[in-house]
C-alpha cells in the first residue's frame, strides 16, 4: 500500500524557476543529485528531504537515484512530442543550460545509431526567441522542432526579412522558413551541423523558391532589391560550382517559366516575354509605353544597375 499512495514529501518545479510541494508517489520521485537536476532541470518531482545513501526503505518505494540514458531519450521525446496538428510545435519552458546539457549527455553516450533515429525522427531541437541579457540558466518559453525546421544561419536577412509572410502563406511556403539556430546555440556549431546535419545556410534551391513566393505576394517597386540580391547570389553560387546536379538544373529551367524577373513596367516578367536590359537609357525611351517591348529593371535608381553605362562615362 505504501508503493500506491501519494504520501512522500516532493518539491515540484511550477514552470517559472519556482518551486511547490506536495504529497506524490514513491515511484515518481527522484533524488536531487547533481545528475538529476542537470539533466532533468524542474520537470519531475524530487523527494524531500534527501534519503540516505543506502536506505532501503527509499530502495522499497522506487524512488529513483540514478539517470539513464534510455530515460533521458525517453523523457525528452515526451516534452516534445506534438498532439494531432502535427505542424504545431509544442511550446516548453526550461533554461538554455538544462536543453544543452541533455543535447551533451546523449551525444556523449548514445551510438551514432541511436542519436541519428533519435534527432531525426523527433522534434527535439529546442527553440527559443532570445531577450537581450537573458542568461543561460534563466527558464525562458520556447518550442520544439524538427531538424528539417530550423537551419544554423541566414548570412542574407531575406528569409528572417519574409518570416510572416512565408508562414502566413500555403504549406509549402511555410516549410521554407527555417529558424536559425546560432543565436541560441553559439557554441554548438559542430553538433547542429555535423551531428544533427542541420542545413548551415540557404542554397540555390531555398533561394529560387524564396524568389518565387516573393514575386507572387510583393510588387516590383518594394520587393526589387531584395530580388536583385537573390539573382546576385545565385549567380555567384553557380559561378562557384564546377557543375551544376541534375536537380538543380531541373530547378534552374523551371525558374526560367516563372514570372520573376522584374521589369520596369512594375510587373514581373518571364523569359517568355523575351525582357531585354537597356544598355542605352536613350534607346530605351524611343519605345512607347505600351509597345510590346520589356525591359527588365536592374536597379538604375537603386544605383546598382546600368554598370556597362556608367563605365564608359568613366573611361573604363
Amino acid at each position: 500500500m505504501l508503493k500506491k499512495l501519494a504520501w512522500l514529501p516532493a518539491t515540484v518545479s511550477e514552470g517559472t524557476g519556482q518551486y511547490a510541494r506536495r504529497l506524490e508517489v514513491g515511484s515518481r520521485l527522484f533524488v536531487k543529485s547533481h545528475d538529476a537536476l542537470r539533466l532533468l532541470a524542474g520537470h519531475v518531482p524530487y523527494l524531500l528531504p534527501d534519503p540516505l545513501p543506502r536506505s532501503t526503505l527509499a530502495t522499497f518505494l522506487g524512488i529513483q537515484r540514478t539517470i539513464s540514458v534510455d530515460f533521458t531519450a525517453t523523457l525528452l521525446k515526451s516534452w516534445c512530442q506534438r498532439g494531432r496538428s502535427l505542424t504545431t510545435p509544442v511550446t516548453f519552458k526550461t533554461s538554455l543550460q538544462h536543453i544543452k546539457a541533455v543535447y551533451n549527455y546523449l551525444d556523449q553516450h548514445m551510438s551514432k545509431h541511436q542519436l541519428e533515429e533519435l534527432l531525426h525522427n523527433n522534434p527535439v531541437i529546442f527553440y527559443t526567441c532570445l531577450s537581450h541579457g537573458v542568461q543561460s540558466a534563466s527558464v525562458v518559453e520556447g518550442k520544439f522542432l524538427y531538424w528539417s525546421e530550423v537551419m544554423w544561419a541566414d548570412e542574407t536577412g531575406l528569409f528572417e526579412k519574409y518570416r510572416d509572410s512565408l508562414l502566413n502563406a500555403d504549406p509549402v511556403s511555410a516549410k521554407l522558413y527555417r529558424y536559425p539556430l546560432r543565436a541560441v546555440y553559439p557554441d554548438m556549431e559542430e553538433f547542429f551541423t555535423q551531428t544533427v546535419r542541420i542545413m548551415r545556410n540557404p542554397g540555390i534551391a531555398e533561394l529560387v523558391q524564396l524568389l518565387s513566393h516573393i514575386s507572387t505576394t510583393s510588387v516590383v517597386p518594394k520587393a526589387l532589391p531584395d530580388v536583385l540580391l537573390i539573382f546576385s547570389l545565385i549567380g555567384r553560387t553557380l559561378l562557384a560550382r564546377s557543375e551544376v546536379d541534375e536537380g538543380l538544373r531541373s530547378l534552374l529551367e523551371w525558374l526560367k517559366t516563372d514570372k520573376v524577373i522584374p521589369g520596369k513596367n512594375g510587373s514581373w516578367l518571364s523569359l517568355d516575354c523575351h525582357p531585354m536590359i537597356a544598355d542605352d537609357r536613350n534607346l530605351e525611351k524611343m519605345f512607347p509605353a505600351d509597345a510590346a517591348v520589356f525591359f527588365v529593371d536592374c536597379g538604375e535608381k537603386l544605383g546598382v544597375g546600368n554598370t556597362r553605362k556608367k563605365a564608359s562615362q568613366t573611361g573604363l
